[in-house]
């Protein structure tokens, strides 16, 4: 294995979120402040404690790739509602990083690492089959495969032509982040020279919101659910589901100028801990999401006051807020960083297995163009969350480094750094 850690940048990028079906729809509506949250109309929700969420809408799947190739042919019949996602987002950044049927790479030097939510069986459907004894009809592969998470890594592996290792991490909320943590030291190691990162998941669905409900963890807004996100503010209730996918390349850095790729950013630093405290609680002093961001920042070979913005978790549940915030204040003091921070959960919803990805982009994105992205809903800040937070609408930004934290259920933690090019 090669020693010498290389450079690695995003040269191409592709989402589906609850606020725009493409990154550049994403990224405007984040930075407007835009909040679709409303009921849920994917199925009937309304005898739950929690009966809206952030829902991707008018939504058409791109059939590029599927219906193309004869190995592929139908395979769409095996993607389920978050692999659609996923699947758009892939063709999204694969066109614009050019690696679309048209890569100069070698084949065996490209890989696929996707952070891919467990998704949850059609209820419905199983009781129709198996009830009805039809278990030797032909759609039984499909549907039995669809909610397998590695499907939709291994069809974007054929859509790029990638043949180097493909691996589908899922650590809950965490998952995309440490996948593009994964992807980022697969490139900078000298393995490979391109790798399709990313995350996808929906959990809008009666299975996943009814474990949800009973946990207490979302919000009960059910009179003003488009205010209900509102993370680090003092009141705060519990997160709003969203759902969607978030896609980039990453690339080592001579090989994206030798073919003229188009550098939108770069992954300089990955931290990943796991808190080994509970299953759904984050340690009350911080521990592991101090050490994530630590660890990010060493690799960066950084120090905390360089970096000027950070894409918090912040889910907008009371524990979640107020430990992160003790954990940034503890790494970013505020007498020696003018680090600002800022949730865009507020806008897009918890994506769970695609957050990382997105807010990670989102961090990017506000590097090239030089924006912090509003803190949407804040009206009163959370004494208890002692950060420098942005304002509630864009404000200018004049910085280099900005970083990005998912944080997941069984105490997941990762910490990506960015780097404006």
């Amino acid at each position: 294995m090669n020693t010498t850690k290389r450079r690695v940048v995003v040269t191409g990028v592709g989402a589906v979120t609850p606020v725009g079906n493409t990154m550049t729809e994403t990224w405007n509506g984040i930075i407007e402040g835009k909040r679709t949250a409303g009921k849920v109309e994917i199925f009937d929700a309304e005898k739950f404690s929690c009966n809206f969420a952030y829902q991707v809408r008018d939504f058409k799947l791109d059939h590029t790739g599927l219906d193309e190739k004869a190995e592929l042919r139908n395979k769409s019949k095996f993607l389920n509602r978050a692999g659609e996602f996923g699947w758009n987002a892939a063709i999204e950044a694969a066109k614009q990083a050019n690696i679309l049927g048209t890569s100069s790479a070698d084949p065996l030097k490209m890989g696929v690492c996707l952070g891919v939510g467990v998704g949850s069986p059609e209820l419905a459907w199983h009781k129709d089959v198996y009830m009805a004894d039809k278990c030797d009809t032909d759609e039984i592969t499909p549907y039995h495969r669809k909610y397998f998470p590695n499907t939709l890594s291994t069809l974007v592996a054929s859509l790029i032509g990638a043949k180097g290792a493909t691996s589908t991490i899922h650590t809950a909320c965490a998952s995309s982040g440490q996948a593009l943590g994964e992807a980022y030291e697969m490139v900078a190691s000298g393995e490979y020279d391109v790798v399709m990162t990313g995350g996808a998941d929906s959990m809008v669905n009666p299975f996943q919101m009814a474990g949800f409900c009973l946990l207490g963890a979302l919000s009960n807004r059910v009179s003003d659910p488009q205010s209900a996100s509102r993370p680090f503010d003092a009141e705060r209730d519990g997160f709003v589901l969203g759902e969607g996918a978030c896609m980039l390349v990453f690339e080592e850095y001579e090989h994206a100028k030798k073919r003229g790729a188009t550098i939108l950013g770069e992954i300089c630093g990955y931290g990943v801990t796991e808190s080994a405290y509970r299953i759904t609680d984050l340690h009350p002093e911080g521990r592991g999401v101090i050490e994530s961001m630590e660890m990010a920042l060493k690799d960066a070979g950084i120090t905390a006051d360089q970096v000027g913005y950070i894409n918090a978790h912040g889910t907008s549940t009371l524990l979640n807020d107020k430990v992160e915030s003790l954990a940034i204040s503890k790494v970013f003091a505020k007498d020696k960083c003018a680090t600002k921070v800022s949730s865009t959960k507020s806008t897009t919803g918890h994506l769970i297995s695609a957050a990382g990805a997105i807010e990670f982009a989102v961090a990017m994105m506000s590097l090239k163009y030089q924006v912090y992205p509003p803190s949407a809903n804040l009206k009163n800040q959370d004494p208890g969350c002692d950060i420098n937070l942005t304002a509630t609408t864009p404000s200018p930004m004049s910085a280099s480094y900005a970083l990005s934290n998912s944080v997941g259920f069984g105490g997941s933690n990762t910490s990506l750094v960015a780097r404006r090019v």
